[in-house]
């Protein structure tokens, strides 16, 4: 199709939007039903809430496609950036005087330097791989989403406790708290009230969308930053400071992001612009890809007509809205796999993930030493014993959370086999755990079959679905594949709980499994369950890395050109690698049904998709250890901590940290302390391991051995006093450490100290010293 269109850029934007509207016009006014009982066809009220709402989101859409133009990131960010800007911005209308174009304004200055923060802390990971700066952004959103609610609580608001019911329903009743209250109007026969944020919002967003064009054609540093965009390597060899400009395009996208978030509460109720929701990024991402993630007015376009088209959908299929979020995902999916990229500063998203080093085993010059062989099988025997022991001694509460750790922990390794050695990352990994475990408790409570043949059935179930995920992902690579696997999971998180559909599968109640004589309804034997299904995982997935599919995966992320030139088909091998993963990821699903006992939507909601890939990366994604340790991690502070705004924080400050410092995860941070121990052991037994030296200066070699051994206290120096430790019988000094050329008189000087010094003046007058 792509050949059809006309050459000029901006003549192929114009009529890819006219025909999109074209398209939008006829689906809405014709194939639409619109409300029951009346006409077909969207009415026209129905259209400009359509059009308000796409304006307003059309804002962070381009503040997105800003972001991978300049830096080549998908922002995860995005929505996020502005959510504190709203915060103030309602608060301060609500609790104080200050009017409303005055609040707005210290809102959009808030969300300007959110995101310059945002763009200096990036600067740390500007020439990392471009999937692991996308995957910091994740790590942000999350830690934004926690700090921005906390502007609520500033001094010159109440305090919470203080706030009354009718505070609550103030805010929802957002025109009371805008200028004009009297001024509303109709559009259309439809009776519904529009006023002061519908006609602000428009002007607002048409004003930005403006003074964006004009900044980026028109000023130095909009050009600065189209060159940016265009080769970032370029600009910087001639001279232009990328760091600072990256900064600049981090404030332009926070400052959009606060305009069109604190608008969307304007016009819909400030609790949707005062968290972070992921369909709202969903939406927004969805623009971005129709707009090839390039093209800043056919993001305006496409963003205007997904406005249109929810709102003509919400009202004419009122009880199906959650199958909107089925539309983004074709849509999305079709927008990514009939885009074609061109040009060499457009591959850096074509890349698969790398970002992430495997853990190396112990050198097998050292494997064999009594020392590292009694003290692998001491933490191993530890390890066994404190499983064993664990749930005897700790309440029931404490068992759960281990069962719920360990099934969580398969789900990740499933990530490790698909994102660590395959290179296809995911972010609707939980979308598969949440399939197996319908499919799972669907069996077992709905069919009556045992769960030793429902778990394998549900698995088999999720690895043919992932499969059916995998053939259109193929060409999708890199950054892209996170938004279609995001699309993906929000498809399956917000429909198959829906009744309407999907009531014949969804069980009421799930029982726990029987086998014999054992009975997993008790708690413990429900844990020991969890943990052998883990280990059972674990044996898969190291057998799948020593077998020819494992080394042919790792090969194919490395070098998939230098693969196919052996005759491997590239396409067979990812597929597999997707049915692998998907499989695991349903095992560990089914088998949470039945720990649960229940499935509900709490259980499984949408951002643990997201989480599930944070916890796979900060673990270590490309090995099993790390896969325990990310998981652990997170469920553990999960229980440990109660305040809800610690628990975000701790837990996306502290991965970030430990990203900075081991871009290769905690397993890696780990890994080092056991190279230290092993380099120890190496030094004492004065055995060459050069691959534990690998990575330091040959130079300074010498200086950065660890000691043998630790001091003596007893021998030699050490075991003379302190005023004592170094004076000597010489003919140079006299006493206890008394120097005899110190004195002045020279009578005090022996004949041999006469003569070493007249020695040494004579050769220095000869130029010999």
């Amino acid at each position: 199709m792509d050949r059809y269109l006309p050459r000029d850029p901006r003549l192929r934007a114009a009529l890819l939007v006219v025909g999109g509207f074209v398209l939008l016009g006829i689906v809405t006014q014709f194939v639409m039903p619109g409300s029951t009982g009346g006409s077909r066809g969207t009415p026209a009220a129905i259209l400009f809430t359509g059009l308000c709402s796409g304006l307003v989101s059309a804002l962070p859409a381009c503040g997105m496609i800003l972001i991978y133009r300049t830096l080549r990131v998908i922002n995860f960010t995005q929505t996020a950036l502005g959510v504190g800007g709203a915060v103030l911005t309602f608060n301060f209308i609500q609790y104080t005087p200050v009017p409303f174009p005055i609040a707005f304004l210290l809102g959009l200055v808030l969300s300007t330097l959110v995101g310059v923060v945002v763009g200096i802390v990036g600067l740390r990971f500007f020439k990392s791989s471009r999937l692991f700066y996308t995957v910091i952004t994740i790590i942000l959103a999350q830690l934004l989403s926690g700090l921005s609610g906390q502007f609520a609580n500033l001094p010159f608001f109440p305090p919470q406790d203080q706030r009354t019911s009718s505070d609550q329903a103030l805010a929802q009743n957002i025109d009371r708290l805008l200028p004009l209250q009297g001024f509303t109007f109709n559009v259309g026969d439809l009776d519904i009230r529009f006023g002061f944020a519908e006609i602000f919002s428009i002007e607002v967003a048409i004003v930005a969308l403006v003074g964006l064009a004009l900044f980026l054609r028109y000023t130095r540093s909009g050009v600065a930053v189209r060159a940016l965009a265009e080769n970032s390597e370029r600009a910087s060899l001639l001279g232009i400071g990328v760091g600072k400009l990256s900064i600049l395009v981090w404030g332009l996208a926070g400052l959009l992001s606060g305009i069109g978030v604190t608008l969307n509460g304007a016009i819909t109720i400030p609790a949707n612009a005062t968290t972070v929701d992921l369909t709202v990024l969903l939406s927004v991402l969805t623009a971005a890809v129709l707009a090839a993630f390039v093209n800043i007015p056919v993001a305006v376009g496409a963003s205007v007509g997904l406005g249109i088209l929810e709102q003509s959908f919400t009202f004419s299929y009122k009880n199906d809205e959650d199958l909107f979020n089925v539309v983004l995902f074709l849509l999305i999916a079709a927008g990514l796999l009939f885009q074609r990229r061109k040009g060499r500063s457009e591959r850096a998203e074509l890349t698969s993930w790398a970002g992430a080093e495997e853990s190396r085993p112990i050198p097998k010059e050292l494997a064999g030493i009594s020392t590292v062989v009694w003290a692998r099988r001491g933490l191993i025997a530890v390890g066994v014993i404190a499983l064993v022991v664990f749930p005897f001694v700790v309440s029931t509460g404490r068992i759960v959370l281990a069962g719920v750790i360990a099934l969580n922990a398969i789900g990740v390794m499933s990530l490790v086999v698909l994102t660590g050695w395959a290179g296809q990352v995911s972010l609707g990994q939980y979308g598969f755990i949440t399939i197996g475990a319908v499919v799972g408790g669907a069996l077992t409570s709905r069919a009556n079959i045992p769960f030793w043949f429902a778990v394998p059935a549900a698995t088999a179930v999720t690895a043919a679905v992932a499969v059916l995920v995998g053939i259109p992902a193929l060409r999708i690579k890199g950054l892209f594949l996170l938004v279609a696997t995001f699309g993906f999971a929000t498809a399956v998180q917000t429909t198959i709980f829906n009744d309407k559909y999907f009531d014949w599968l969804l069980p009421d109640a799930v029982d726990r499994p029987t086998f014999f004589f054992l009975n997993f309804e008790d708690e413990k034997s429900m844990y020991f369950l969890c943990v052998a299904s883990f280990f059972l995982a674990i044996v898969v997935v190291n057998n799948l890395r020593k077998s020819r599919t494992g080394r042919t995966l790792i090969a194919l992320r490395e070098n998939e050109p230098n693969v196919q030139s052996f005759g491997i088909n590239a396409l067979r091998t990812k597929l597999v690698a997707f049915a692998i993963s998907g499989g695991m990821a349903g095992f560990a699903g089914a088998i949470l049904a039945h720990h649960q006992r229940g499935i509900t939507a709490d259980t499984f909601p949408l951002r643990r998709n997201l989480e599930l890939f944070v916890q796979a990366v900060f673990g270590g994604v490309s090995s099993v250890g790390g896969a325990l340790l990310g998981s652990a991690f997170f469920q553990i502070s999960n229980d440990l901590i109660d305040s809800q705004l610690v628990f975000i924080l701790f837990n996306s400050s502290f991965p970030f940290l430990i990203l900075i410092a081991y871009p290769g995860g905690l397993i890696s941070m780990v890994m080092a302390g056991r190279d230290s121990v092993l380099r120890i052991i190496a030094q004492r037994r004065q055995i060459v391991v050069p691959s534990l030296f690998a990575d330091y200066d040959a130079t300074a070699l010498e200086r950065r051995l660890i000691p043998l051994g630790d001091p003596l206290t007893n021998s030699g120096l050490a075991a003379l006093p302190t005023n004592e430790r170094f004076v000597m019988e010489s003919d140079l000094y006299q006493g206890k450490g008394e120097r005899i050329i110190d004195k002045l008189g020279p009578t005090r000087e022996s004949d041999e100290t006469v003569a070493i010094g007249a020695a040494a003046r004579s050769m220095a007058d000869e130029g010999e010293l």
